[in-house]
């Protein structure tokens, strides 16, 4: 869609949009900055139910992971991204519904992923965890000493 096509009032946003974000200095420090408080409050979370069971607690922190750090474009014609959660929530508020359901699709199948690899990836630490603390059964006749019975002259 060229800007030729929208009304003056969107262009003229779209554009707003673009010099703001564009004039941004550190926009991948920024970026970075999200993510490490992403990781930093997945974190907290997770310390502070460290007694839960693996699964719940992943469940909570691929949700999150989902939300967050997914990121998609604020509008058509803007060159930067934004996380899609956020996206999704002005789109709700603004009342397209058709781009919030879309949006709130592609969460739900990047959260979708995320949790099934974490899973798989448990599985796997798990099992070569036990495999690694088990030791094979030993022959016990062969290690034990075998008793020595006295003798008279003893």
């Amino acid at each position: 869609m060229t800007t030729q096509n929208l009304p003056v009032e969107t262009t003229e946003a779209t554009e707003a949009t673009q010099q703001l974000v564009t004039q941004i200095p550190s926009y991948g420090l920024i970026w970075f900055a999200y993510i490490a408080l992403t990781l930093l409050m997945v974190g907290i979370i997770w310390y502070g139910v460290r007694k839960w069971h693996f699964i719940i607690k992943w469940f909570f922190a691929s949700v999150i992971f989902a939300g967050a750090l997914t990121p998609a474009h604020p509008a058509e014609g803007i060159s930067t991204f934004s996380p899609l959660v956020l996206n999704a929530m002005v789109d709700l508020f603004d009342g397209n519904k058709a781009s919030f359901m879309a949006d709130l699709k592609t969460i739900t199948l990047i959260w979708a992923i995320i949790f099934v690899l974490g899973i798989i990836a448990w599985f796997i630490f798990k099992k070569l965890k036990t495999n690694k603390t088990t030791t094979p059964e030993m022959d016990t006749k062969a290690v034990m000493a075998t008793p020595v019975e006295p003798k008279i002259e003893d």
